[in-house]
């Protein structure tokens, strides 16, 4: 699995980062990166800090391009990198989303990557249009179509959608439209979509259950200080469908149709596709999702 987060600001991306290090302790995933897409000198830190606390230090990070122009406010990362061990000090110290990408796909074997992607699409869009390098003879869609096997994106409200970009598109819209039109992005998409996080309310009993170093404790204090959780969890949701489908927690539906954007960038369902194998993935069992959820953010 490769991750492309924009963690800084959202308690979701923190969870899904926290949740998929657990589960690589457990054996049931690989993290290959992790990836930002936000324009952050130390999101990348975060995120460094994050994977050495449960024992992963040497998952490599990603920046995205133009990071070190930092529009994006620290906040919680800040508080990850004073409280925790890291060795990514800042996005200097870390290469291209796209280039670690490229390197990191090379080496794996055919159609076995999950790409899960809960942020803006600006580092996909460039490794779609990236040229051959970083060991790959082959272009960017090329080097997707050979090496990874899905895309799972959080974004959309469907199927009936809507208007306006409501959450990770509205970041990039070019390059949301980019992976989103048309036959361009080469392998099949799983959207966990907008429904899924609104009563995914998570991490309460974290500061009263886990040690003051847990990362996810940390997180949850400085977003809503140790009270109850004021805000969803999408992106959690999604690392649990990403590596392990149904689990009896989500319904698939939308085969045969696809994500279509409009002009404005809001996407919208479209049933009759030259894409057949893409997905939107529903909630059916909030309670255990929101048990399992809980679960792996008090592990440590």
């Amino acid at each position: 699995m490769i991750i492309d987060t924009d963690l800084s600001l959202y308690w979701d991306d923190a969870t899904a980062v926290g949740m998929a290090n657990v589960l690589q302790q457990r054996g049931k995933v690989e993290i290959l990166g992790v990836m930002s897409d936000i324009r952050s000198t130390v999101a990348v830190a975060a995120i460094d800090a994050i994977d050495t606390a449960y024992g992963h230090s040497r998952i490599p990070v990603g920046a995205v391009s133009d990071s070190r122009a930092n529009t994006v406010p620290a906040g919680y990362s800040a508080q990850l990198i004073r409280r925790l061990p890291h060795a990514v000090g800042s996005s200097a110290d870390a290469p291209g989303a796209v280039s670690l990408y490229r390197r990191v796909l090379t080496g794996q074997p055919d159609h076995s990557v999950t790409i899960v992607a809960i942020g803006a699409y600006t580092n996909l869009a460039g490794l779609l249009r990236s040229k051959p390098g970083q060991g790959s003879p082959l272009d960017g869609r090329a080097l997707i179509a050979t090496k990874v096997r899905d895309l799972v994106i959080e974004d959309g409200l469907f199927p009936g959608g809507a208007p306006v970009p409501l959450t990770n598109s509205r970041y990039d819209v070019a390059s949301a439209r980019a992976v989103v039109t048309g036959a361009q992005w080469p392998t099949p998409i799983a959207w966990v979509d907008g429904s899924t996080g609104i009563n995914t309310k998570v991490g309460g009993m974290l500061c009263s259950a886990t040690p003051h170093d847990n990362p996810m404790r940390i997180v949850f204090d400085a977003l809503f200080g140790c009270g109850p959780p004021t805000d969803g969890d999408w992106d959690g949701p999604t690392i649990l469908y990403a590596i392990g489908g149904r689990q009896g927690l989500f319904s698939e539906s939308g085969q045969g149709g696809s994500a279509v954007m409009n002009a404005q960038g809001g996407l919208s369902w479209e049933t009759d596709s030259r894409r057949h194998h893409d997905v939107y993935v529903h909630v059916v069992d909030q309670e255990d999702l929101n048990h399992r959820i809980d679960e792996l953010l008090a592990a440590r």
